[in-house]
């Protein structure tokens, strides 16, 4: 009787463990599901295509904190108009509202501006971060009253390349209507950040791929500023 006993002590004891152990596991393989969505959201970006087919239309890859991070950390002191993180933030938000990719974007204006150090022919109180108007030999471009100004020109810019459709904001892009009226061959026909070489910048041999190099650095960063 008593070893009967002692046997299905034993074997609640082992059923009660083995509950836990199902429960742990259960437990641990949903976080694991949680996780691996985010990371999945945060890299559904990541088209299986060659660096030279990334499309100028699409969606976000690099968090917003990495893009802030990544300023700070290539120029602690950069000579804006307003703070990093609303610059990042007014990139993401009008690119995002035009489908345009917001991170890519934001990368094209800190090569156009060595990180927004600038020191050539545009000035950091144009708020123009794309070298709109500017033609070289001390030709300072477009100006912009505020920076998301600046920034709207911008992404309706690469908007008149990459589509034929009008942007949806009220076009503040001095350079829009002479794109569209005089250039026909690179209206809304240009698909791809490296289909930006030579027409974007003059000669710009590397044009495209030097944005894309300075987006996967932004990819890399890990901690915040």
């Amino acid at each position: 009787m008593r070893k009967t006993q002692k046997r299905q002590e034993k074997f609640l004891k082992k059923r009660h463990a083995s509950r836990w152990g199902f429960m742990l596991l259960a437990i641990g393989a949903l976080l694991m599901g949680l996780i691996a969505g985010g990371i999945f959201f945060y890299q559904q970006g990541h088209e299986k295509v060659p660096a030279n087919d990334l499309t100028i239309a699409g969606d976000a890859v690099v968090h917003p904190w990495q893009a802030v991070a990544y300023i700070h950390k290539h120029n602690p002191d950069p000579r804006l108009n307003c703070s990093v993180e609303d610059l990042v933030s007014y990139y993401y938000a009008e690119a995002m509202d035009e489908g345009i990719r917001p991170d890519v974007a934001l990368c094209q204006a800190i090569k156009e501006t060595g990180c927004f150090a600038y020191g050539k022919d545009v000035l950091p109180e144009q708020n123009n971060y794309c070298g709109l108007g500017t033609t070289g030999g001390g030709v300072h471009g477009c100006y912009f009253g505020t920076p998301r100004e600046g920034i709207r020109a911008h992404i309706q810019h690469l908007k008149a390349y990459s589509s034929p459709q009008p942007p949806l904001k009220s076009i503040v892009d001095p350079r829009y209507a002479l794109l569209k009226e005089k250039h026909p061959e690179i209206f809304g026909q240009i698909a791809t950040w490296a289909g930006l070489n030579g027409k974007w910048a003059v000669p710009g041999t590397n044009y495209g791929e030097e944005i894309l190099h300075i987006w996967k650095e932004m990819q890399a960063i890990t901690t915040a500023s």
